[in-house]
C-alpha cells in the first residue's frame, strides 16, 4: 500500500534542504545500533508490520529500521532526499522501502494500518498537533510513534561550538529565518501534544556518544543543514569556510573538535 500526498501551503519554503542530501549521507552521524535495536525492542515489533517514516530525508531511520518490518513507506518533501534514499536502498540491497515525495501533513493513509510511525529530526518543522492526531488514526491499537534525533552544534556546550555558531551567524540569515530550528506553530512540550492527541506511555531514552570532528567533517555536517547549507551561503560559501577554518584552527591547531552527541528517541503509544 502506498500513501498519497497533496500539496498545501507551508511556513517552510520548498527546497529548504536543496543541495544537502549528499552531505547528509556523508557527514551526519548515523543513529547508533543500540538506539535502533532498543527502539525495536521497546515497540515490540513483529517483523510483519508496516513502518511510516515521516520527514525521512535520505533514509537515516527508514533504512536501518527496514529489517524490522514487512514494508516501509518513507515520505519527505524534498525530491533530492527521495532520489538519494532510493539510491542508498539499491546499494544496500534493501527492497522493502517505498519512497514518496510529500509533506507529513498531506499523507493519506488507511486507519490502523501502521505498526509504527517514526519522525527523525523533523517534527519541529511540521504542524505537530495535526501530525500527532493523524498518526493516532494511522496506528493500530497499542502501536507506537517514535521521535528520533540528536543535539546539534546550535545547542552544544563546548567552547568551540559556541565559536562556530558565532561564525555561522556572520554569514547566514538572521536567526529564525527559514531555519530548521524554527518552531511551528509555537513551541509546546511534545508530551503535551502527544497527550492532547490521545497518546499514552511516553518513554524517553538517551544515548550519549563521544564524537570527534575534523575540520572537513564538521564543515560537511554544516553543509547538510538548512541553516548553513551552500544554498544559504550562496556566493559567500568560500569566505564562510575560510573564516570558520581560521577561527577553529586558532582554537585548536590540531583541527580536532570533540563533543558529546546525545542521540535519543521519544516513544509514545496509541491506547489498546
Amino acid at each position: 500500500m502506498n500513501c498519497s500526498c497533496s500539496q498545501t501551503d507551508s511556513p517552510f519554503p520548498p527546497g529548504l534542504f536543496a543541495g544537502t542530501a549528499e552531505y547528509y549521507v556523508q557527514y551526519r552521524i548515523p543513529y547508533p545500533a543500540v538506539l535502533i535495536d532498543g527502539l525495536a525492542d521497546a515497540a515490540k515489533l513483529t517483523g510483519t508490520g508496516r513502518l511510516l517514516d515521516l520527514g525521512s530525508g535520505p533514509g537515516r531511520v527508514a533504512l536501518p529500521m527496514a529489517r524490522y518490518f514487512h514494508r516501509v513507506t518513507a515520505v519527505d518533501p524534498e525530491p533530492e532526499m527521495i532520489q538519494v534514499g532510493r539510491r542508498l536502498c539499491k546499494q544496500a540491497g534493501v527492497q522493502n522501502v517505498d519512497w514518496q515525495i510529500g509533506r507529513a501533513e498531506d499523507v493519506n493513509y488507511a486507519s490502523g494500518s501502521c505498526e509504527m510511525i517514526t519522525i527523525g529530526e523533523a517534527f519541529h518543522r511540521m504542524d505537530r498537533p495535526l501530525v500527532a492526531r493523524r498518526a493516532m488514526e494511522w496506528l493500530g491499537p497499542g502501536k507506537c510513534l517514535a521521535l528520533m534525533g540528536c543535539n546539534s552544534v546550535w545547542t552544544g556546550k563546548e567552547n568551540w561550538q559556541k565559536l562556530a555558531v558565532e561564525v555561522i551567524a556572520r554569514w547566514t540569515k538572521p536567526k529564525g529565518s527559514n531555519s530548521d530550528h524554527a518552531q511551528v506553530p509555537s513551541p509546546r512540550p511534545y508530551r503535551e501534544i502527544f497527550e492532547e492527541a490521545g497518546f499514552v506511555d511516553v518513554i524517553n531514552q538517551r544515548f550519549p556518544i563521544r564524537h570527534a570532528w575534523t575540520l572537513d567533517s564538521f564543515i560537511g555536517y554544516l553543509y547538510s543543514t538548512s541553516v548553513a547549507s551552500k544554498r544559504v551561503l550562496g556566493d559567500h560559501v568560500n569566505d564562510f569556510e575560510n573564516d570558520l577554518r581560521s577561527e577553529l584552527l586558532k582554537y585548536d591547531s590540531a583541527g580536532c573538535y570533540t563533543e558529546t552527541l546525545e542521540f535519543y528517541y521519544d516513544l509514545t503509544r496509541r491506547p489498546r
